[in-house]
């Protein structure tokens, strides 16, 4: 199911949360929309999903407005879009089966299909014998395989993750991404992630818009933006992410003032010799690596280019004409 998004505007007070936001999420894809505390990102989720209704704008779902509806509608249209939260929101009291069945209980469902209904999810989220099991056993990772199920119970159309893997140690993110990832190809679901962390957009996400004090800064696939941002703060969160660190390897704490991003077959080309050899240019490498985003080598170089002046300025330009994103001042 497609998503589009028509100007849309929420505030609280002075706060703009939302500001004039337009947005098309393709069908069957998982779109990532990231962005720092308080740029407006669980605000939009809840507007797109129906949690709240904006102060201007629209939502369509394909081509039906869905922010206008009557209760009784929205209640309808409700059934067909799933929600998996950071703090999972399990009931305490009821083991993981009974929590699975939950939302279909509530929609009155068959109790022979519930049942079989919920075996399918615990086996589809790899539970299969943890049905029985007390929510206070669980670990984070079990936990949130069962919000995930409990999510797909009435088949929807659309799954809205918010900020789900931000209380899960790196490797279990992995795995929830991964989990997620297959279940978005088996039932052909839009999944739409809201999240500050740029490595699930790099694990797990086709397509990213970047959030900043309400509006959308910067929009497109994953690996173009990793490729070559424009952004500042879109440039920001690819400097603090984690994991490029972990790819990185840095031999000088010093300098570094160019940084350089190769896409694809040019991680494997010895640009920075020919550049060096055309131009006269000094480069003086303080870390480098590649990393895989979207089934695509990106490398990074954090260096200094000397001699200043002319020298540098023609060697910047023949990278670019190489097609090597420049950024100045960057650092990883």
């Amino acid at each position: 199911m497609e998503i589009r998004l028509k100007n849309l505007r929420r505030s609280y007070g002075k706060l703009h949360a939302v500001e004039d936001v337009s947005l098309s999420i393709p069908s069957n894809t998982v779109y990532g929309i990231i962005g720092k505390s308080g740029a407006g990102k669980s605000t939009l989720v809840r507007l797109v999903s129906m949690l709240e209704a904006p102060d201007s704008g629209e939502v369509y779902y394909d081509d039906k407005r869905v922010d206008n509806l009557s209760r009784k509608e929205l209640i309808e249209e409700r059934r067909h879009i799933g929600m998996i939260f950071q703090t999972f929101n399990l009931f305490s009291s009821r083991n993981a089966a009974d929590n699975i069945a939950y939302p279909m209980e509530i929609c009155h469902m068959d109790k022979e299909h519930i049942k079989k209904r919920t075996e399918e999810l615990l086996a589809l989220v790899g539970l299969e014998r943890r049905g029985n099991a007390p929510i206070s056993t669980l670990s984070g990772g079990q936990k949130q395989r069962v919000a995930i199920a409990r999510a797909l119970a009435t088949n929807p159309s659309i799954l809205f993750c918010d900020e789900a893997t931000s209380a899960l140690d790196p490797q279990t993110t992995r795995s929830i991404l991964a989990l997620i990832k297959e279940i978005q190809k088996k039932m052909n679901l839009t999944v739409v992630m809201i999240t500050h962390q740029m490595e699930v957009v790099r694990d797990a996400c086709d397509r990213v818009a970047v959030l900043d004090s309400g509006r959308i800064v910067e929009e497109g696939k994953v690996s173009d933006i990793f490729a070559s941002p424009h952004h500042a703060v879109t440039k920001d969160f690819l400097s603090s992410l984690t994991t490029v660190r972990e790819s990185i390897i840095r031999w000088s704490k010093e300098g570094g003032h160019y940084t350089l991003r190769f896409r694809g077959g040019k991680t494997d080309e010895p640009i920075i010799s020919a550049v060096s050899s055309a131009t006269g240019a000094i480069f003086n490498i303080r870390a480098a690596g590649v990393q895989t985003v979207d089934g695509e080598e990106l490398g990074v170089m954090i260096t200094d280019i000397g001699p200043e002046g002319e020298v540098a300025e023609s060697a910047v330009r023949m990278l670019e004409e190489k097609g090597v994103h420049v950024e100045e001042s960057g650092e990883v």
